[in-house]
C-alpha cells in the first residue's frame, strides 16, 4: 500500500517514538511525508528523520487558533489525492475540528483515509482505518524529575550541574552586581553635587 502522511505535530503532541509506532502499526510505503507546526528546537527528535527522509516541514502559524485545523493540511492533503494516482491512502494526525471536509474530499478522489488519534470520535468513525497513538512522550520536567536531572525550558535537554555553566552564571551575577553599585553611586554623586548647587546658590 502506497501512502502519504500529514501531521500535525501540535493535534495529538507526538514525539518521535509515538509518530514510528504509528508508522510501523499502519505498515506500507510512504511517498510522502510532511509535518505541521515543526520546531527544530522542540520537535528535535524529528531531525535526524527529516534529514534522512527529505520529509517536508510546515513551520507553525502564530496566528493560528488552536480549535482550527491548520489549512495547508487542508490543501496539502486534498491536493495530494488530487494528482497522485499512485498514493492509495493517506494517513492524518489533525484537529477534528472542520476535519470532515478534508476526509471527505479524500475520499472523494477514491483514497483512503486512515487516522492517528488519541481517542475514537464522530470525525476518525468517517475514516476507513482509526489507530490509537500510543503516547510515549513526558513533560520535560516530568522526565527530568525521574533522572535526578533538570531541564533547559523548550529544548528537552538535560543540564548538568557540571556543564560549565555555573562560572559563567556567577560572572555574569557578578558583573550585573557592579553595574548595579555602580549605578547608584553616580545617583548618589548626582543628587551631593545638585545639594551643593543648591547650596552655594541660595547661602
Amino acid at each position: 500500500m502506497n501512502c502519504a502522511c500529514f501531521i500535525d505535530l501540535g493535534a495529538a503532541k507526538l514525539d518521535f517514538e509515538s509518530f514510528s509506532l504509528l508508522l510501523a502499526e499502519v505498515g506500507g510505503k510512504y511517498e510522502q511525508v510532511k509535518f505541521y507546526g515543526y520546531n527544530a528546537k522542540k520537535n528535535g527528535d524529528f531531525n535526524q528523520y527529516v534529514r534522512q527522509t527529505g520529509a517536508e516541514v510546515a513551520l507553525p502559524l502564530h496566528n493560528r487558533k488552536k480549535v482550527r485545523v491548520d489549512i495547508r493540511q487542508v490543501v496539502d492533503s486534498v491536493a495530494c489525492a488530487c494528482k497522485n494516482p499512485n498514493i492509495d491512502a493517506i494517513l492524518l494526525v489533525c484537529a477534528e475540528v472542520d476535519a470532515l471536509p478534508m476526509i471527505s474530499a479524500i475520499k472523494a478522489q477514491g483514497k483512503k483515509v486512515l487516522i492517528g488519534v488519541e481517542s475514537k470520535s464522530s470525525v476518525s468513525d468517517r475514516c476507513d482505518a482509526v489507530y490509537i497513538i500510543k503516547k510515549t512522550f513526558k513533560d520535560s520536567k516530568e522526565a527530568a524529575a525521574e533522572k535526578g536531572g533538570d531541564f533547559l525550558p523548550y529544548t528537552g535537554i538535560e543540564r548538568d550541574e557540571d556543564d560549565g555553566m555555573n562560572d559563567v552564571r556567577e560572572k555574569l551575577q557578578a558583573a550585573l552586581d557592579k553595574k548595579s553599585a555602580q549605578r547608584q553611586e553616580k545617583q548618589k554623586e548626582e543628587k551631593d553635587d545638585e545639594l551643593v548647587r543648591l547650596l552655594s546658590k541660595y547661602f
